[in-house]
C-alpha cells in the first residue's frame, strides 16, 4: 500500500470525506449534496456512516463553500504566493481555517495539525511548512478575521468589499445592487452566509400527524408556518422524531410559502406540474388538494425516486412521464391548471446551494431565461380558456423573475398577471422565492 492510501485511511474521517467532496464539487462540477453523499458512503465502506462523522461532514462542506471566497482572502493575506498554491492545498487550507474562525468546538491546533499532515503526506513535505505558517497566522487574526474593517484593505470599492465580506462573486454584488438597491443587497448577502431554516411539510393522512404538527408549531424554535409546514431556527430533537415517525418530510418552508401564496389551495385539477424534478411541490399539492396530477421531469433518475414515493404511500392518482417542458404535447389533453416551477440560476437559495456561487455566471442567468421563455410559452399552449399558469423560481435575478414575467405578457395575447410574489428580504427563513400567477382568457 503505497503512502497516499495508507495516510488518506487515517484522516479523520470528516475530514477525509470533505476534502473528497468539495473536490468533487469544485474540481470536477459535482452537484455537492451528490459528492458529499458519495464520500460519507466511501468512508465507510459502503455501509452507513457514524452520525457523528456525517454531521460534521456536512456542516465543514456547507460552511466552507457558503465562506469561501472570504476565506480566499484570508488565505491570500497569509500567503507570500497566493497564485502558485496548489489547488488542493489551498482547499485544505480553506477548510482548516474555517474551522479555526467559525468552530469553536475544535481546537485550533486539531486544525492545524490534520491539515498540515495532509498536505504533507498528500501533497508535498515541502509545502507542510507554509501551510503551518498559513494557519498559525488565520489563528492569530482571530475576531479580525471576521470584521468588516479586514475586508475594506487596499482601499477596496463598496462592490469588491461586499464580495469580500458576504463570499459572493463581485458580478452577482454589482447585479444585485444595480436591480434592488443596497438594503436587499446587503439582506440577500447575508442570509447566503448562513444555515436555511430547517423547514418540515407533513402528511397529516398519517395517524398523529396532525398532533405532531399543533404541538411543534409551538416550539420557540419554531420561525415560520404554512397550512401544512414548519421551519425551525434549528433541528431540534422533536423535529428529528417528526421525521422518524414518518409524519413529516424536509423541504423548504419559504418553497411552501410561494405556493401558497399564489393560492395552490384553490388551483383546479387536474394539475400538471410540468418541471416537478423529485417531486416534493407535486405530493405539496397532492396532500392540500388531492389528483389527479400529472407530473413530469427530462431525468429518469428523479422521477424513479418521485415514483418509488408514490408506491410506498399508494397514492395512485399521479401520472408521471419523463419529458422535457420546453417543447411538444407531454400529455394528450390540456389542463385548467399548470405549475411551471422553472430551471433556474438557483441563486435565491445560496444558504441550502452555496456551490452555485462557484457555478453559475451572467451568461448561465442568459440561458436559462431562454429556458423558462420556452417552458411558458409550451404550458400556455397546454393550458385551458380561463386556467391558471403557475410560475416559480428560487432565484432572485430580473431577467428570470420580473423581466421574464413582462415579456411573456407582452408576446401572448390573452394572458392575464393575477398576481405576483417575492419571499420578503427580511424573512427568517434564510431563502428567497418568486412567483407569478396568470390567467387564460376565457374567450
Amino acid at each position: 500500500m503505497n503512502k497516499k492510501k495508507k495516510y488518506r485511511s487515517e484522516l479523520p474521517p470528516a475530514r477525509l470525506a470533505a476534502i473528497d467532496a468539495l473536490s468533487a464539487c469544485l474540481f470536477k462540477g459535482q452537484d455537492i449534496q451528490a459528492a458529499l453523499d458519495a464520500a460519507l458512503t466511501s468512508i465507510a465502506s459502503g455501509r452507513t456512516p457514524d452520525p457523528r462523522d456525517a454531521g460534521l461532514a456536512t456542516e465543514l462542506v456547507y460552511g466552507y463553500l457558503r465562506l469561501r471566497l472570504r476565506l480566499d482572502f484570508v488565505l491570500d493575506s497569509q500567503l507570500k504566493a497566493p497564485k502558485k498554491t496548489p489547488k488542493l492545498m489551498r482547499l485544505a487550507l480553506g477548510l482548516a481555517a474555517f474551522e479555526i474562525l467559525n468552530l469553536d468546538r475544535v481546537p485550533s491546533y486539531a486544525s492545524v495539525d490534520w491539515c498540515v499532515d495532509f498536505v504533507k503526506r498528500d501533497i508535498n513535505p515541502r509545502l507542510a511548512g507554509v501551510s503551518n505558517a498559513v494557519l498559525r497566522g488565520v489563528d492569530r487574526l482571530g475576531a479580525e478575521a471576521n470584521s468588516h474593517d479586514f475586508y475594506r484593505q487596499d482601499d477596496a470599492d463598496r462592490d469588491t468589499f461586499l464580495s469580500r465580506y458576504y463570499a459572493c462573486p463581485a458580478w452577482l454584488v454589482k447585479l444585485w445592487r444595480k436591480a434592488y438597491g443596497e438594503r436587499k443587497t446587503v439582506a440577500l448577502l447575508r442570509a447566503s452566509t448562513k444555515a436555511p431554516a430547517l423547514g418540515l411539510r407533513f402528511d397529516f393522512r398519517k395517524d398523529g400527524a396532525r398532533e405532531s404538527y399543533d404541538a411543534l408549531r409551538e416550539n420557540e424554535l419554531c420561525k415560520e408556518s404554512t397550512p401544512v409546514g414548519l421551519a425551525f431556527q434549528a433541528p431540534c430533537p422533536e423535529c428529528l422524531e417528526a421525521e422518524a415517525a414518518g409524519f413529516a418530510v424536509r423541504q423548504s418552508l419559504a418553497g411552501q410559502q410561494a405556493l401558497f401564496e399564489l393560492g395552490a389551495e384553490d388551483w383546479a385539477r387536474p394539475v400538471w406540474d410540468a418541471c416537478s424534478g423529485r417531486g416534493g411541490k407535486t405530493l405539496l399539492l397532492h396532500a392540500i388538494g388531492g389528483g389527479p396530477i400529472y407530473a413530469s421531469d427530462p431525468s429518469e433518475k428523479r422521477l424513479s425516486g418521485l415514483r418509488a414515493l408514490l408506491e410506498a404511500k399508494g397514492i395512485s392518482d399521479i401520472t408521471t412521464a419523463v419529458a422535457s417542458a420546453d417543447e411538444g404535447q407531454v400529455f394528450d389533453q390540456r389542463f385548467p391548471c399548470v405549475l411551471v416551477d422553472a430551471p433556474c440560476s438557483g441563486l435565491g437559495v445560496l444558504s441550502r446551494r452555496p456551490d452555485a456561487k462557484a457555478r453559475r455566471s451572467k451568461k448561465d442567468i442568459t440561458e436559462l431565461a431562454k429556458l423558462q421563455a420556452k417552458i411558458l410559452d409550451n404550458a400556455w399552449n397546454a393550458l385551458e380558456p380561463g386556467g391558471s399558469l403557475i410560475y416559480v423560481t428560487c432565484t432572485i435575478t430580473p431577467q428570470e423573475n420580473e423581466m421574464q414575467v413582462d415579456t411573456f405578457l407582452r408576446r401572448t395575447p390573452g394572458a392575464k398577471l393575477l398576481s405576483r410574489f417575492r419571499t420578503p428580504e427580511d424573512t427568517p427563513l434564510g431563502e428567497f422565492f418568486f412567483g407569478a400567477r396568470f390567467e387564460k382568457s376565457a374567450g
